[in-house]
């Protein structure tokens, strides 16, 4: 199970939940990148997935926006990316992960969570000396719903979950990303999904308590 995005590597604990779910089935690897944005990620994408390791592959993760949707402003550092360039990107990450082997069926489009700008903003004040304000992340959100119709991909929608009957701005560690809550939402989103995708693949050896200590021979073993 490959991740393009970082809230699986971030405190939340996202990353090491799903790994426990797929423990003895799947291996989870990480590819997240702080601070990138669409932009960015669709230019590491030939660096990071190679054909090789797009084999034997039982999904792949894609949460991207949350940067992207940064308000433009003149300077080194504005990460913001237009909304329809934003479509066109993941379209083209879609692509990319297509033509080297990687059945459509197999990727899940995530949208970004909500944003809390009051609480964001002060954090990057106070560890970065500026704000990094975001803006409209509610159609960055529909975009990759859209992207993901069109495209024929699957599709999680974080940010209708958490913003339906929540007071999602206690999900959220420091105003954009997820805290221990967000991830608990995530993993409810994203979790049925995965679950469909690993069923043809076995568990691989046994559980602790599946096993004779007094004559613990693991074996390659598949429990059904």
């Amino acid at each position: 199970m490959l991740t393009f995005q970082r809230s699986f590597a971030d405190g939340s604990g996202l990353g090491a939940i799903i790994a426990d779910k797929l423990q003895r089935r799947c291996d989870v690897v990480n590819r997240g990148f702080s601070g990138y944005n669409t932009n960015l990620a669709k230019l590491i994408l030939p660096q990071v997935f190679t054909k090789e390791n797009l084999e034997n592959v039982a999904g792949m993760v894609i949460m991207l926006g949350s940067n992207d949707a940064a308000l433009k402003e003149d300077f080194k550092l504005n990460q913001h990316v237009p909304l329809v360039e934003y479509r066109k990107n993941l379209e083209d990450i879609v692509s990319y992960l297509t033509a080297h082997g990687l059945p459509k069926e197999r990727i899940i489009l995530v949208s970004p969570p909500p944003i809390d700008h009051d609480t964001w903003n002060v954090v990057c004040a106070t560890e970065l000396g500026r704000a990094f304000e975001r803006a409209n992340i509610d159609q960055y959100a529909h975009a990759v719903y859209e992207v993901a119709k069109a495209q024929g991909t699957l599709f999680g929608d974080l940010y209708e979950r958490m913003t339906t009957g929540r007071d999602w701005k206690s999900d959220l560690s420091d105003g954009i990303h997820l805290g221990r809550g967000g991830a608990a939402v995530f993993v409810n989103v994203l979790w049925p999904i995965v679950e469909r995708l690993v069923k043809p693949y076995p568990q691989v050896y046994p559980t602790w308590n599946d096993t004779d200590f007094r004559n613990p021979l693991l074996l390659p073993y598949v429990h059904q």
